[in-house]
C-alpha cells in the first residue's frame, strides 16, 4: 500500500474496486481476496479497513448512497423549492444513475447483496422511508407524488435487471412525462 494514501483515500479505492469487480462479474466474484487484488492491497490490509465482507458490502452501500445523496442534493437546488422540486430532482438523480451504461450491472449485484446482508438491507430500507417522507412533503398530493416514485422506480428496477426496458427513444418519452408529472397532481380524494 502507498504510504502516502490517506484510509479515506484507500476507502474510495477499495469501493471503486468493489464497482468495478461487481460490474464485471456480479456479486459472487464478490470475495475480499479479489478486491485486495482489484485494489493491490493485501488481504490483511484490506482487513484493516473492513473486518470483513458483511462491513465491506456495508460500507459499499453507503458510498454509492451518499454519491446518489450528493447528485440529489445538488439537482434539488437547482430546481428551487416550488411544488414537486424535490420529487423531480429525486426522479431525475434515480434515471441519471441507472441509465448509466455499467450502472445496472452494479445495481443488480448491489441489490442481490441486500438480500444477503441484513445490514444492507435494514440501510436502503431506511434511506427508502427517508425518501418518501421527502417525496411526500414536495408540495405535490401526497399519493401522487408516491405513484411518481413507484413510475421512476419502476424504470429503475426494469433497467437495472433488464425487465423489458424500453428502447432509447421511449425511455426518453417515459422519462419526459414522468417530469411532467412533477409539476402538479390531479387531486386525489379519498
Amino acid at each position: 500500500m502507498n504510504q502516502r494514501r490517506t484510509a479515506s483515500e484507500t476507502r474510495e479505492l477499495v469501493f471503486e474496486a468493489c464497482s468495478r469487480i461487481l460490474r464485471r462479474e456480479g456479486l459472487t466474484n464478490l470475495t475480499l481476496e479479489s478486491v485486495a487484488d482489484e485494489v493491490g492491497l493485501s488481504k490483511g490490509g484490506l482487513l484493516y479497513h473492513f473486518p470483513n465482507k458483511e462491513s465491506l458490502v456495508e460500507a459499499l452501500f453507503k458510498y454509492h448512497n451518499q454519491k446518489f445523496e450528493t447528485r440529489l442534493k445538488i439537482l434539488a437546488e437547482e430546481e428551487g423549492d416550488d411544488a414537486g422540486a424535490w420529487l423531480r430532482a429525486y426522479a431525475k438523480a434515480s434515471i441519471e444513475q441507472i441509465t448509466d451504461p455499467g450502472n445496472a450491472s452494479l445495481y443488480a449485484s448491489l441489490f442481490a447483496a441486500e438480500e444477503r446482508y441484513s445490514s444492507a438491507h435494514a440501510l436502503m430500507r431506511q434511506k427508502y422511508v427517508d425518501w418518501q417522507q421527502q417525496i411526500e412533503e414536495s408540495g405535490l398530493d401526497p399519493v401522487w407524488a408516491t405513484l411518481v416514485r413507484f413510475a421512476v422506480d419502476g424504470l429503475w428496477f426494469a433497467e437495472m435487471h433488464q425487465y423489458a426496458p424500453p428502447d432509447p427513444e421511449r425511455r426518453a418519452q417515459i422519462v419526459d412525462l414522468i417530469l411532467q408529472l412533477t409539476y402538479n397532481s390531479i387531486p386525489i380524494h379519498g
